[in-house]
């Protein structure tokens, strides 16, 4: 009789047990992130307000010792993304054309046409380069000038890292001066041509 009180006791224990397991509940919660999405920048530079377009400041005919041509690149950063201004790929390239009687006067014996590399206008003619931030178009305090000396004298890219803020814009001006020389025969007729590219890249260095 012990023995069944027992066993029975045994049962309603182990029932009691599984149906308390059965029923009791943790505490959990959740919650989600949909449709997440990316988008990217952009770093679009605009000079003279030709974007995409090719930029020709200079078409200079009949120069001549005095003369000063100058012109300023209106650059804006279009873009949405803060970048750094360089010059890169900078090239410069003299052509003889012909040879006239001053030119051969004063000693000119490249006498090719047309002579190209072989002109010396860029011998004699200065060159000024320099960020303008007034935009004035002439060299005032605090205005950064990277570059003074001979068009010959051009070094191939200029790493200014100058900062162009999305939706800004910045100067910049070449000033061409020919001082007379006593060489200055020597470039009667020749021309030559420059050739400038305006990086905008995200980081300096670049």
């Amino acid at each position: 009789m012990t023995k069944r009180i027992l066993l029975s006791l045994l049962t309603i224990g182990s029932v009691t047990v599984m149906t308390f397991s059965a029923t009791t509940a943790y505490y959990s919660d959740t919650e989600s992130t949909n449709n997440n999405t990316f988008t990217t920048g952009t770093l679009d530079l605009d000079i003279d307000g030709n974007n995409g377009s090719n930029t020709v400041k200079f078409t200079v005919n009949n120069m001549s010792p005095g003369n000063q041509p100058k012109g300023t690149y209106a650059l804006n950063n279009i873009g949405t993304i803060n970048g750094y201004l360089d010059l890169e790929n900078i090239s410069v390239v003299s052509y003889e054309n012909v040879c006239l009687d001053p030119e051969i006067n004063a000693g000119d014996i490249t006498c090719d046409d047309p002579g190209q590399g072989k002109g010396e206008l860029q011998d004699v003619v200065n060159l000024r380069l320099f960020m303008d931030y007034g935009c004035d178009g002439w060299i005032s305090t605090g205005d950064n000038v990277f570059y003074d000396g001979l068009v010959k004298d051009l070094a191939g890219s200029y790493e200014l890292d100058e900062p162009l803020n999305a939706g800004a814009g910045i100067c910049m001006v070449a000033l061409f001066d020919w001082w007379p020389t006593t060489s200055d025969d020597l470039a009667q007729s020749d021309s030559m041509a420059l050739d400038i590219t305006f990086e905008l890249a995200q980081t300096t260095g670049q």
